[in-house]
């Protein structure tokens, strides 16, 4: 494109009128001034061509950085949305894993509330309560916690690199994350630390692992402390799934997987 208006240019000045011998110092002076205008436009044009050949430069490298910047932007979209798709399946998992406990804290509580161990005919059941016993009393004391991967959103809000999210509301679900999961996890961890510093220590005091028949382990197995520690652990196994949805947390998770999805933010 300059090039073509450069040859603009040539043809301009090249297009006057051959001088003639025997010209009157008027004529000569038109003829100079002439020139003289001549170059002048052709100066001009030249400072115009440069000014427009940097602007095209800048426009070109400005593409250029927006094209790499969407690349980095894409780059770290498909590492939130694969670790928050793993972040789900984790969640998901914990979600079903607390509900089959708080079921059979439930249903223990029942058995227990049926149960008579005092009685000695061992009805058949009596048998069948036995058995349930075990089966629900190992259900009931396990834990699962949540360990999401948050590499890549603490990189980007530790960095400028978080401008390159173009998205708002995206931006806002990042930002707003870390205080959702940390509402979360203080739910969970105080369940948690009722089983490993109440519960644990007594269970391991009460019960003789080693010994299934041992009176010992039937007197602790329903005696008052340990029918309370089993509404304990339904009450906070039930305060786990309701912050799930109090918290908001998989709703965030599932919010951040479908704006990091491939096309989402074209």
């Amino acid at each position: 494109m300059i090039q073509f208006f450069r040859r603009i240019r040539q043809k301009i000045l090249s297009d006057r009128p051959a001088g003639k011998a025997g010209n009157p110092p008027e004529r000569t002076r038109s003829v100079r001034a002439g020139k003289f205008s001549k170059y002048l436009l052709y100066a001009v044009g030249e400072i115009v061509l440069v000014v427009i050949g940097i602007l095209i430069a800048l426009q070109i490298n400005n593409n250029n950085e927006k094209k790499k910047e969407r690349a980095k932007e894409q780059a770290f979209l498909r590492e939130i949305n694969l670790d928050f798709k793993s972040n789900q399946e984790q969640l998901d998992s914990i979600i079903e894993f607390n509900k089959i406990s708080f079921h059979a804290a439930s249903r223990l509580q029942e058995i227990i509330k049926a149960f008579d161990p005092d009685n000695p005919q061992i009805t058949e059941a009596n048998a069948q309560f036995a058995d349930s016993i075990g089966y629900y009393n190992r259900l009931v004391w396990r834990n699962k916690s949540f360990n999401p991967k948050n590499g890549t959103v603490e990189a980007l809000l530790n960095s400028s690199s978080f401008d390159l999210i173009a998205n708002d509301t995206l931006r806002r679900n990042l930002i707003s994350w870390k205080d959702v999961l940390s509402d979360y996890l203080e739910e969970e961890e105080y369940g948690a630390n009722f089983l490993f510093y109440e519960y644990g220590p007594w269970a391991r005091l009460n019960f003789d692992p080693d010994s299934d028949n041992d009176p010992d382990n039937v007197k602790a197995l329903f005696s008052k402390e340990h029918r309370n520690f089993i509404y304990k652990r339904a009450g906070d196994l039930n305060n786990n799934l309701l912050a799930v949805k109090e918290e908001g947390i998989l709703k965030m998770i599932k919010e951040i997987i479908r704006l990091t999805e491939p096309g989402a933010n074209d």
